[in-house]
């Protein structure tokens, strides 16, 4: 994957209007002396911004770079990262993950129009072998799901949420 230089100039711009926005919303609240909410608002930011810190340490850029990238583009959705600590490298991995997170996500949204009130928690963990785990609330069924995958799927379904479960060897 190549990515232009504009794109990534794009994808700060949009980076930094969220910023200022939740910034703002912190502001505003202060200002009306609704503190409790002013520091709710700011600790959720600040543990957003550590998890995308700790996404961005992993070796993969280009799984980084979509995951990000569909964050900022998927306003409405929910998105949350976890990330175990981790000394082997991914990168090999990093086109593999990449294609299957699209795969998965063209997927669910073309079932559900778009992805919109859901909420998303990616799950990477290495344990012998990586672990991506999308865990995805706020759908109350999706059809089977099935495509040409680099890594073993395994899908998992409760009537809270759908997890997809990709192992790389």
């Amino acid at each position: 994957m190549q990515v232009n230089i504009k794109d990534v100039l794009y994808l700060l711009r949009l980076y930094r209007h969220d910023l200022m926005n939740h910034l703002q919303l912190v502001d505003g609240y202060a200002s009306m002396k609704q503190y409790e909410q002013s520091q709710e608002k700011l600790h959720h930011l600040i543990m957003q911004l550590k998890n995308e810190r700790q996404l961005q340490t992993l070796d993969a850029p280009q799984y980084v770079y979509w995951l990000l990238s569909l964050n900022l583009f998927e306003r409405e959705m929910n998105f949350d990262f976890e990330i175990e600590n981790h000394e082997t490298s991914i990168e090999d991995y990093d086109g593999q993950i990449t294609h299957d997170g699209k795969r998965l996500f063209e997927q669910i949204k073309a079932q559900l129009d778009s992805l919109i009130h859901l909420h998303i928690l990616v799950q990477i963990k290495y344990d012998h072998n990586w672990y991506i785990k999308y865990h995805i609330k706020g759908i109350e069924s999706l059809d089977d799901i099935t495509f040409y995958s680099y890594g073993q799927l395994k899908v998992i379904k409760n009537e809270k949420e759908t997890s997809f479960v990709f192992t790389y060897k």
